[in-house]
Parts: C-alpha cells; sequence; structure tokens
C-alpha cells in the first residue's frame, strides 16, 4: 500500500467515524461539537473561554455559539473570574455532569464499533501509530482541533 492510501483512508474513515459519533450522540440532544467541549470542560474545571478556544482551535465566536446551546440544555455556566472580570471560566452543571457521564458508553461502543475485525494487540498497535502521526502533526490527542469533537 502506498502512503498516499493510508492519508485517503484515514479521512475516509475519519469523515465515517465523525458522521456516526453525531449520529450517536444526538439522542443525549447534543452534537459532536458539544461533546467536545463538555468533555473539555470536564477535564478542565473552570477553564477560560479564550483558553478553551485555544485548545479546540477554533474562534472565540464559535465557543460562544456551543457555549450558548450547552447553557440552554443546563449543562455549563459561565461565571466571572475572580481575577479577570472581562473573562469568563466555565464549569458544568448537574446536568452536564450527567451528559458527560452518559457519553462515556457512547464513546466506548463508538471505539469498538471502529475498531471491529481487530484484535487487542492490533488496536493497541494501531492506536499507537495513529498517536505518533498525530503528535507528528502538532495534533490534540485529547479533542479534534478545529471542531470540539472528543477523541
Amino acid at each position: 500500500m502506498s502512503r498516499h492510501r493510508v492519508a485517503f483512508l484515514l479521512a475516509q474513515l475519519g469523515a465515517d467515524s465523525s458522521a456516526a459519533f453525531e449520529a450517536a450522540v444526538a439522542p443525549l440532544g447534543i452534537t459532536a461539537s458539544d461533546a467536545g467541549l463538555l468533555r473539555l470542560i470536564g477535564g478542565n474545571p473552570g477553564i477560560g473561554q479564550k483558553a478553551a478556544s485555544r485548545q479546540l482551535g477554533v474562534v472565540p465566536s464559535r465557543i460562544v455559539t456551543v457555549l450558548d446551546r450547552l447553557e440552554r440544555l443546563g449543562a455549563v455556566e459561565r461565571r466571572r473570574s475572580t481575577t479577570d472580570r472581562r473573562s469568563h471560566q466555565l464549569f458544568l452543571t448537574s446536568r452536564g455532569e450527567e451528559l458527560l457521564s452518559e457519553l462515556r458508553p457512547i464513546a466506548e461502543a463508538h471505539e469498538k464499533q471502529f475498531t471491529q475485525g481487530l484484535d487487542d494487540a492490533d488496536a493497541t498497535s494501531l492506536a499507537g501509530y495513529l498517536e505518533a502521526v498525530a503528535t507528528a502533526r502538532g495534533l490534540s490527542l485529547e479533542v479534534h482541533r478545529g471542531t470540539g469533537r472528543p477523541a
């Protein structure tokens, strides 16, 4: 297989995986972008909006749109920073914590679906190779930069 085919297959699998994850989280009333931001805030309580924007690799207005939606769902709370009144810190509410815990089995099932046909050793090897490629390209191993989708 040529190296050019690897990039093509990764793109195909990425698009397929993204569409499947979007469909999997839809019953929760959220999008994949919502899930990514929930996961980021859950792992970094009190993260600032600007820092979240930087970590996700999206413009601040994109974060505001997703935060507005998550606030309407009662999942996220913005609080004025105690050190900089011009900025907000982000926290999950109890509903946000519930959503995050409901996301875990969905993400695990999604992972299992996309590693069908691989035994544990092969899946571990593949993950290691993909992590090496992602790291070499300067990509986050935790969130999809530019989308806010969970890894």
